[in-house]
């Protein structure tokens, strides 16, 4: 029998992005192993999670692809496929690469900015890519994270240390201040989770809020049951925390991606974006008008 052909994806973008290649890149690990060269956030999250046979920092390859320097054959005679998860069509990388007339360069034939209009989930894009001939009716597969037991494991020791259990998760934050709800709002629904059921809270933030962590921490300060994460945490251990929730609420943003990846209630509020098109996938879509930040 054959050796199953080896898969190399590129992928750029942020954690939203690449919580959102999950399907396709899933879709392609259940056809032969698969290598991901990503950017930082794929990095953290790592292959276990990401389900496929290995993560690499995509960076250094784009180095080398944009160079004039030999193309390592040791490297790329191991793939039988590549397939290009970017935005932005990048011409010199497939000019480079013809020279393996063994690799099958797979990149979209449709501009991502056209798709959008389309109104479709975002995800579908790379889906299409990795399954052209799928049906409009066929069900979309799930973006979900390949949780083990380790890793809630690890995530139960992280909330005992953090002083919260089953927590319900807030991120008032998000890469566009833009989309944010009011931290007046995570406020209260944070004050309402503790009346109503008495749950411990722990907010989050991350690289995106450290210019005004400190008013984050000043607007949930001194709350009863409400716990301010005080630093910050790398996305596999989040992922691990996330995994202890009774819920999640946050932005239009990556963390919220990763909470619903992760499987539990997640409650999405979106201000200036189309949820059609950016929503995580089985979350609650919080439409943002003047009645919900009342």
């Amino acid at each position: 029998m054959s050796n199953p052909s080896k898969t190399l994806v590129l992928a750029a973008g942020s954690l939203g992005d690449c919580i959102l290649t999950l399907p396709a890149l899933q879709t392609l690990q259940t056809q032969g192993p698969v290598t991901l060269a990503g950017t930082s956030s794929c990095i953290q999250l790592g292959n276990s999670l990401l389900d496929v046979e290995k993560v690499i920092p995509l960076e250094a390859l784009l180095q080398i692809l944009h160079s004039d320097s030999p193309l390592d054959l040791n490297f790329w005679g191991n793939f039988s496929n590549l397939y290009i998860f970017f935005k932005d069509r990048d011409p010199k990388i497939i000019q480079r690469l013809k020279s393996f007339s063994q690799l099958a360069i797979h990149e979209p034939s449709e501009n991502f900015e056209e798709f959008l209009k389309k109104e479709k989930w975002a995800g579908e894009y790379w889906l299409h890519l990795v399954q052209p001939n799928r049906l409009p009716t066929e069900t979309t597969p799930i973006a979900r994270l390949n949780i083990s037991s380790e890793d809630k494991e690890r995530g139960a020791l992280l909330c005992e240390f953090l002083g919260v259990n089953n927590p319900l998760i807030i991120h008032p934050g998000s890469g566009n201040p833009a989309k944010n709800a009011p931290l007046s709002f995570f406020k209260k629904a944070a004050e309402k989770a503790v009346q109503e059921s008495g749950t411990d809270v722990l907010v989050i933030w991350g690289e995106n809020e450290l210019n005004n962590a400190n008013e984050i921490i000043e607007t949930f300060k001194g709350m009863e049951k409400v716990r301010v994460m005080y630093d910050l945490m790398m996305l596999k251990d989040l992922a691990s925390v996330l995994t202890q929730a009774r819920g999640y609420l946050g932005n239009d943003s990556g963390v919220t991606h990763l909470a619903a990846a992760c499987g539990i209630q997640t409650f999405a509020v979106f201000n200036t974006t189309d949820s059609r098109i950016w929503g995580p996938q089985e979350s609650i879509i919080l439409a943002a008008t003047q009645t919900l930040y009342k």
